[in-house]
């Protein structure tokens, strides 16, 4: 079989939002509920699949409802609950077979008592679904007759699934409260080091909880530990020049009071670890020899300019609202990113990141019983990141994840929330390479390309066109039209010839 050149296109894409409607009913060894106080939620997507003009979704809400307890208002109470939801998403030229992949968040959450025992929940889940196809396209192989170009490629070598209790007993700090109840535990994780070894990868990291307790004297009390892990995880064929890639996600925390000082954390979490090599590949872009001519099959693909990590730091005034108690004391805040308001774009010089995360602060009321509300509030964000590579048009693609969210009280009626989240970014841009599929004793007629990126247009060399007027023309450098379009000779544009040109 000839070698061929795998390439990637996206068929379709859609954003959609879904809501999920779920009862919580509070169990007879529980208090009942005066009122909610406030819902934690995440998700985690367990399948997605490709079917004609739908793609069907699948995944599990991990949530916890906070209420106050009709026996005891200043009383907190949560309940851990898990629900599994499906959902077929019209995407037009979906089609078996297609490789689908989808990011999902939970954008909003709304709440109502329905009666002491039966509390209603809806989940607004955003997803962006995302389809593609690897086609195969054959390259020459006579070696004495082809010219090469090479090009630095990362591949995919492993890509597993693992699950992991990370327990550790931890002491409460010196200025905190004896615990006497555990009402809620809620970690995130952190990895500090990926080491590739034979077969091996060693992951090490920290795990961060927030425990909202009851302490010795009755009073609500939240506390931050933290403890570090080192996970080893065996995957064959796994050598110490190849790069590990690691996402968790927390499946469950818990935790258990040993004494007033001291609490034992479990966290039940997953990672999923991914493995790639990066290599350098020959593709053949003309001939060399005389009286033969290259057939031709220009291909766009996205080459990678940069990757960036970085941390950036926000902090805002949260009002509290109208009709609402004054803050006698901030007990916790938790957050997530708003659905579809993440945006990434790239400039000269740089990324702009920006969006807005949803807080819920839960805090003690300044009234006698000590009673806990809570306060809806947003943070926007943006920043500038500097990277001298980046120019217009390209493309960004951002994760970004919430590493520490604080809270403190300004006054009684505001609280200044505190938000740092780490953000890695990858940057690409779309290049256009002419690869040379077979070759005839004919001369034969390139064939026009029926179909430009987005973000570019398709130029058509004309007669005295040379690259530093059609850079002038269009507001480019030289570089990058030789960049985007691999010409290797710039002294020899030919009239006819198509250039993709960077839109704006």
């Amino acid at each position: 079989m000839p070698p061929q050149l795998n390439v990637d296109e996206v068929v379709a894409s859609r954003t959609v939002e879904t809501e999920v409607s779920r009862n919580v009913s509070i169990p007879t060894r529980l208090p009942p509920a005066e009122r909610v106080v406030s819902v934690n939620a995440r998700v985690e997507l367990t399948s997605i699949t490709a079917e004609r003009d739908y793609v069907v979704i699948s995944g599990i809400i991990r949530s916890t409802v906070f209420y106050a307890s009709a026996d005891d208002p200043s009383d907190v109470v949560s309940i851990s609950r898990n629900f599994d939801f499906t959902d077929r998403v019209s995407v037009r030229g979906s089609r078996p077979g297609l490789e689908a992949i989808a990011e999902m968040l939970i954008s909003d959450i709304d709440f109502s008592l329905i009666n002491e025992r039966l509390i209603n929940v809806v989940f607004t889940v955003a997803s962006d679904v995302e389809l593609s196809t690897t086609e195969r396209v054959p390259i020459v192989e006579e070696p004495e007759f082809v010219r090469r170009e090479r090009f630095r490629i990362r591949r995919t070598v492993r890509e597993r699934n693992y699950t992991r209790n990370l327990v550790s007993t931890t002491r409460l700090s010196a200025d905190a409260e004896d615990m006497r109840r555990i009402i809620d535990v809620e970690s995130n994780i952190t990895i500090t080091s990926i080491i590739t070894d034979y077969d091996r990868i060693t992951v090490r990291g920290a795990v961060n909880s927030n425990i909202l307790y009851v302490d010795s004297g009755g009073e609500l009390e939240y506390a931050n530990v933290s403890y570090g892990f080192r996970e080893n995880f065996d995957i064959s064929g796994v050598t110490p020049d190849m790069e590990a890639y690691v996402e968790t996600r927390i499946i469950q925390a818990s935790g258990e009071i040993i004494d007033g000082r001291r609490i034992r954390i479990t966290t039940n979490a997953g990672f999923n670890v991914l493995v790639v090599v990066e290599e350098v590949i020959e593709v053949p872009t003309d001939i060399t020899v005389p009286d033969r001519y290259p057939i031709r099959r220009t291909v766009i693909v996205e080459r990678v300019v940069t990757e960036e990590r970085t941390r950036i730091l926000e902090r805002q005034q949260v009002t509290v609202p109208e009709g609402s108690p004054d803050v006698a004391r901030v007990i916790s805040v938790n957050g997530n990113i708003r659905g579809g308001s993440l945006s990434t774009e790239a400039t000269r010089g740089g990324v702009i990141v920006s969006g807005v995360v949803d807080v819920n602060i839960i805090y003690v009321a300044d009234l006698p019983q000590q009673p806990v509300y809570f306060i809806p509030g947003s943070v926007t964000f943006s920043s500038f990141i500097d990277i001298p590579e980046v120019r217009e048009n390209m493309q960004v693609y951002a994760d970004i994840d919430i590493n520490n969210l604080t809270g403190t009280r300004v006054s009684e009626r505001a609280v200044n929330v505190r938000l740092v989240m780490d953000i890695n970014l990858v940057v690409t841009e779309r290049v256009r390479v002419p690869v040379v599929t077979g070759i005839t004793d004919e001369p034969i007629r390139e064939p026009v390309e029926p179909v430009e990126p987005a973000d570019y247009i398709t130029y058509v060399v004309r007669s005295g066109d040379t690259l530093f007027l059609i850079a002038q023309r269009f507001g480019v450098t030289v570089d990058r039209l030789v960049a985007i379009n691999n010409i290797r000779d710039s002294a020899q544009l030919q009239v006819g010839q198509q250039l993709l040109i960077p839109r704006g």
